[in-house]
Order: structure tokens, then sequence, then C-alpha cells
């Protein structure tokens, strides 16, 4: 790989704009520059781009999403840092997996490295969810990417669940509220409820990450400004910690919503589940963690730092399917991810690139 190269090649991911659905352009850019590092390539019918270098075992997944939030930034240099939308989150990860993979293979690594550069993470996983539905092959351990700075790795993502509640009742008009069941009203009580159980979760636990939580996001009513409300509607998130499921908390959500229900017997009241994923926690002391803790500390010169994470990524639904030893890592600060101050290091992403290959040639020690 030519000096330079993994500079060039972020800067040019970071001036295409790519939002969840408009990935096509940087997928076939990935997918010629994959081709010219070795890497044997093709698209599948959802838009992601695999690239395929190696052969044998270990196996390697290199996993990172093309698509960004919506929003382009001026792609900038200022001194050591970039600048640009997908900074963060998360074109400098993707970009330092598929650096980090043939730099190990180039220098003698064994094994298959396949490098998985997803569409729509930021979306509906629709990316990820394809490529599980037809994933005909194990792997020994797979690495997303996703900030952690260079010196962290991520071992925990809590999962999720989203709901909608719709209360329906009788409209009529506005003059005359005191004969109608105003639906509106009816929903702002249940926000009052919804918000007394993440108040009742919170305060199980000091520790964040192994309590739940839950955040109403969505509040829509009404269908003209003279007439007393007939329909409204509640969205929640609720995000699950491990050791706990979604089948858990979706019978929690039920039985609030059957206790709601009574004394309103003139609303009809229905709960449509949207979406869920299940909690991912790899064990801190396994040989994939333990090794990327030693790279970090080789190649970074100080000590690395285990993360767990409150959000929810493609790493969660992909544990599940194929129960493969997995991390989280990528250079870049979180508390950056989607504002418009997204920027990485330039030396935090060289040293990226070196703790992945790091940890990916002290892992094939094992085979």
């Amino acid at each position: 790989m030519e000096e330079g190269y993994p500079e060039r090649l972020l800067l040019r991911m970071l001036e295409i704009y790519s939002p969840s659905g408009q990935e096509g352009e940087i997928g076939r850019f990935l997918a010629e520059e994959m081709g010219r590092l070795g890497y044997r390539v093709k698209i599948d019918s959802v838009g992601n781009v695999e690239g395929r270098i190696g052969s044998g075992r270990p196996k390697f997944l290199l996993c990172g999403h093309m698509d960004t939030v919506e929003g382009f930034l001026e792609v900038k240099r200022r001194g050591k840092v970039v600048f640009g939308r997908g900074a963060v989150d998360a074109k400098s990860p993707l970009a330092a997996l598929i650096c980090a993979g043939k730099r190990y293979v180039e220098e003698g690594g064994k094994g298959t490295v396949v490098v998985l550069a997803v569409v729509d993470e930021e979306g509906k996983s629709r990316g990820m969810r394809h490529f599980i539905s037809n994933l005909d092959e194990e792997f020994d351990f797979a690495i997303f990417g996703e900030p952690s700075s260079a010196y962290g790795v991520t071992v925990g993502y809590k999962g999720r669940l989203v709901f909608t509640v719709t209360i329906r009742t009788s409209p009529g008009h506005a003059s005359a509220p005191r004969f109608f069941e105003n639906a509106i009203y009816i929903g702002a009580d249940l926000v009052g409820k919804l918000r007394g159980l993440d108040e009742e979760w919170e305060g199980g636990g000091e520790d964040l990450f192994k309590s739940p939580s839950l955040c109403v996001t969505l509040f829509r009513g009404g269908t003209q400004d003279n007439t007393v409300p007939g329909i409204c509607e509640v969205t929640a998130d609720v995000r699950i910690p491990p050791g706990m499921s979604s089948k858990m908390l979706k019978e929690r959500v039920q039985q609030l919503l059957e206790d709601f229900k009574k004394g309103r017997e003139k609303a009809e009241i229905s709960v449509e589940f949207k979406d869920e994923n299940e909690p991912f926690e790899e064990d801190p002391g396994s040989p994939l963690v333990l090794f990327f803790l030693e790279a970090i500390r080789e190649v970074g010169r100080r000590e690395g730092k285990i993360l767990r994470k409150s959000g929810t990524s493609d790493v969660n639904d992909f544990v599940r399917a194929s129960g493969t030893h997995s991390v989280v890592y990528g250079p870049g600060n979180s508390k950056l991810d989607h504002t418009p101050m997204e920027n990485v290091s330039i030396e935090e992403f060289y040293d990226s690139i070196e703790i992945i290959k790091c940890a990916m040639k002290r892992l094939d020690s094992l085979f």
C-alpha cells in the first residue's frame, strides 16, 4: 500500500455524500478501490460492497457502513485534523478496516479477510439484514467499524425496541369539547405513564448500561384545527441492556397499556411494535478483546479502555444471527456523531489501522 494512501482514501470517501438510501456512488468507488488493493469484490442486490482477500482460517469479518446521516459538511483539513460528514460516523472506521485488512495480508497474515461495507446502517439496517439472511459461512472473529477512539474497544451495545401506540376516539366539533373524548389528551396522559416507566427503570441502578431506558420520540394527533381530535399516535424508543430481551420489555409495555386502558373504554387503544434488536455484549476476557488491548498498548503507548454504549448498531443483529466473537472499534470521538463538527485526527486514524492489523496478527497465532 502506497504511503499516504489511507488518508487519500478517507478524504475521497468524505467528499462523496452518501446519506442512507444514496450509497450508490460511494459503493462503486469502494468496489473499485478495493479491487485495486487486491480484494475480490462484489456488490450485492441491496448495494452492500464485499471485498475478500486471502484464504483459509482464521476468517475475519471487517464490517463498516457507507451511509451517513443527512447534511453534507465541507471536507477540509486543518492541521492534523480532517472535517467532513462521516469523519467520525463512520467513514474513518470503514477506511481503517479496508486498509488494515490489506496490510495484514501484505505482512503475511494468515487466513481470509472479508471487508463488508453495508448500506442503511443509519436507517433500518437493510444492508446488514440482507447480509445475514444470505449468510452461508462462519467467521472466527468480527470487527465492526464505529468510533470508540483508536484507544478504546467497545464490547457492548444495548438492544432496541420501537413501538407506536394509536389512540382512536369519536371526533367532534371543537366548540363542544366536553361532549367528546379528546385523543390528544389521552395521548398526553399516556406520555406521563411512559415517562414514569422510564424513571422507574432509571432508579433501578447506578450503571445506566445495565438498566433499560424509554424515550417518547414522536407525538402526532388531530386532523384539523376545529375538530376535537379523534386520533393520536405516540411513538417510543426503548433501549434494552444485556441480561434482558425485547420479549421481556415488550411484555412490560403491554402490561402498562392494559392498565392504562382501564376507565378509558370509549377509546380504542392499540400498539404496534415496529423494530427490535437484541442487546450485544462480548466477554471482556475473550482473546479478541485482550489482543485489541495489547495492540492499543503497543501502538498507542497507553492502556486501552473497554467501552459499553447505550446505542444500537449492526453488530447486534449480526451476533444474534451468527454467534461470532465480535468487537466494535474505530477512530473518532462518538460524541461528535451526527453533529456539524464531525472530525477525526489523522494520527489517530493511522494508529487505528496499525492497531487493527496488530490485533489480527495476534489472533492468527491461535490457528
